[in-house]
């Protein structure tokens, strides 16, 4: 009997400091978003940096990134790593249409627990079946009350997640909408400081040709009146 409790003993230390340890690399990964945000680092330098460490943690096969084009209002495959085809690199999703834009338009977490028995639109591209991925979990990607895209996990076997599995990936989720929001951000003040140095370049140049002209009229002037 003592030796039993011993066991259980050692056992649930053990579980503890597994879990210490996980919460250790997820705290972790969410500093390097938080820097990330205050650095404004470059959206693509941010997804792959996403890429990189969401995998590892959340202990999936595969990842992808679709952002939504605001002009488009469509969600378009954007980054993604771990899969065999690029089966879904050229997606491009009405909101409503499939996981994706299901989970934009309702702006609500979708777990499907087996894709073998509910495909929702993945079994329109015959690459994706030789993926052979079972588990899906979709989740908005919001700031500022604004959806700005879906981050998508694929497992190739029956995920069970627990807790803080669950509540890592709302985080990490949060944490990496305010950065891509400030990235973009970043990158839409830089196109609009590149327009208005072109705008000021024109300008310069279309008085330097005016004041060109006026020169040149004057000094045409003057020799009129010369010969005169």
């Amino acid at each position: 009997s003592q030796m039993i409790f011993t066991v259980r003993d050692i056992t649930r230390c053990k579980q503890n400091e597994s879990r210490l340890k996980r919460q250790m690399q997820h705290l972790s990964a969410l500093r390097s978003i938080d820097v990330a945000i205050a650095s404004g680092l470059d959206l693509n330098l941010l997804l792959t940096m996403l890429l990189e460490q969401v995998p590892g943690l959340m202990q999936i096969d595969a990842i992808s990134i679709l952002l939504l084009d605001s002009k488009t209002n469509m969600l378009e495959f954007t980054a993604g790593k771990g899969f065999r085809s690029n089966s879904l690199q050229y997606t491009r999703l009405r909101l409503g249409d499939g996981c994706a834009g299901r989970v934009a338009l309702d702006r609500k977490m979708i777990h499907i627990p087996d894709l073998r028995e509910n495909h929702m639109g993945f079994d329109r591209s015959p690459l994706f079946q030789s993926e052979n991925f079972i588990a899906y979990y979709g989740t908005p990607l919001m700031a500022k009350g604004r959806v700005l895209g879906v981050l998508e996990l694929f497992h190739r076997s029956a995920l069970h997640p627990d807790t803080d599995w669950l509540d890592f990936l709302s985080m990490i989720a949060g944490q990496a909408a305010i950065a891509i929001d400030s990235a973009m951000m970043f990158k839409d003040l830089q196109r609009s400081n590149f327009e208005l140095n072109m705008a000021y370049d024109a300008t310069i140049d279309g008085l330097s040709r005016a004041l060109d002209l006026r020169d040149r009229e004057t000094e045409e002037h003057t020799q009129r009146v010369t010969d005169l």
